[in-house]
């Protein structure tokens, strides 16, 4: 028998010997940092940043819709306080609009919420033409969720809110008829925000399926990937953030005859918009604590990241503010450049080194393909 045991360990000898030579290689390259608890880390998430940023936005498209049916409604005095509420329930959305997955998820919801970008104009024309015909039908909030998504959200909103020539409180029929479709509109949005919220409630569908992963879940079958859907959707905000304010920049930089074309210009709030969507993503990013999971060789990483947020906080929202001179600006391109170095830079680290690192695997975002 001693002979047999003898054998054994011999037969072992040399995976014993590879695994003592790994347990010397990865001492030599430093101590590593334990995995995060992944459970823990979604649950956070969700109490900590998702479920207060939905509430904010229900509790501002309801406000926005009440006050302009005020307007409405022989009180012209709460066009301002309106007005104030479109503001805040723009930057509520930009802090959720790219956590693509969950309540969000359904399809048609984004682009009801807020249809952008628009390059072809379509919601000009479509809202237009409503106005033209007077369409009875669309003044039904439950009627207008069936027609176009375009003349659905804020950015239709927002052209009838902020229109010098056909204001809202027109006393002729045109003017009657915009106001009460803004409240249509503000409506809608008040439903849609409502249904998002109530997603992430206590007795929600899909804050049970993040914090229950299992066999029997139709969405996350592991504890690992409702935290790698979190960042997913980081990685989804850091491209809407390079592809809707960043490169449209840069083009008009690139071609200073061609204004850039950015989310919320006519009521003055791009800048704004920008800043809250960096803000939000920031937030993101800290909730998870993806930089506890960094071995101290890589240490550098999550300390960059910190950085560069911060100048994309500083500058991003200064370079839509900024008029651009007439012909081509050398120092603004490169301001540019840095911006779009600083939010790549980010992507890449957060989705190739540290989301490895925590034992997330994140596949696609919600834009690849688009």
């Amino acid at each position: 028998m001693r002979a047999a045991r003898a054998s054994t360990v011999l037969r072992r000898a040399p995976s014993l010997g590879l695994l003592l030579v790994l347990i010397i290689l990865r001492a030599a390259c430093g101590p590593t940092a334990a995995a995060p608890a992944l459970p823990q880390m979604t649950a956070r998430v969700i109490e900590s940043y998702v479920v207060p940023r939905f509430a904010e936005l229900e509790t501002s498209a309801a406000k926005l819709a009440a006050d302009l049916e005020a307007t409405c409604n022989g009180k012209p005095q709460q066009l301002t306080s309106a007005r104030a509420d479109f503001k805040r329930t723009v930057l509520a959305w930009a802090e959720v609009e790219f956590l693509r997955f969950g309540p969000l998820s359904v399809t048609g919801r984004p682009e009801r919420f807020s249809y952008w970008p628009d390059p072809r104009g379509v919601m000009q024309r479509q809202l237009r033409a409503l106005i033209a015909h007077r369409d009875p039908t669309a003044l039904d909030a439950k009627v207008l969720v069936t027609k176009s998504a375009a003349i659905q959200g804020l950015p239709a909103l927002e052209a009838l809110l902020w229109n010098a020539k056909h204001p809202l409180t027109a006393e002729d029929e045109e003017g009657r008829y915009r106001c009460t479709l803004s409240v249509a509109v503000a409506r809608n949005l008040a439903n849609i925000a409502r249904d998002l919220s109530s997603g992430w409630s206590r007795n929600g569908v899909w804050r049970r399926r993040m914090l229950k992963p299992g066999p029997q879940n139709p969405t996350y079958k592991t504890p690992a990937e409702p935290p790698a859907e979190l960042v997913r959707a980081l990685i989804t905000g850091l491209q809407m953030i390079q592809d809707r304010q960043v490169a449209p920049l840069m083009a008009a930089e690139a071609n200073p005859d061609k204004p850039p074309r950015l989310p919320f210009a006519r009521s003055g709030l791009s800048a704004d918009y920008v800043a809250a969507s960096i803000a939000s993503n920031k937030a993101l990013y800290d909730a998870m604590r993806l930089g506890d999971s960094v071995p101290k060789r890589k240490e550098w990483m999550p300390r960059w990241i910190t950085t560069a947020f911060n100048r994309l906080a500083e500058d991003a929202p200064t370079a839509v503010r900024e008029k651009p001179s007439k012909g081509k600006d050398p120092e603004r391109a490169r301001r540019l450049r840095f911006l779009r170095f600083h939010v790549e830079g980010i992507r890449k680290l957060v989705g190739r080194e540290l989301a490895p690192l925590a034992g997330l695997t994140t596949g696609f975002n919600e834009l690849d393909g688009d």
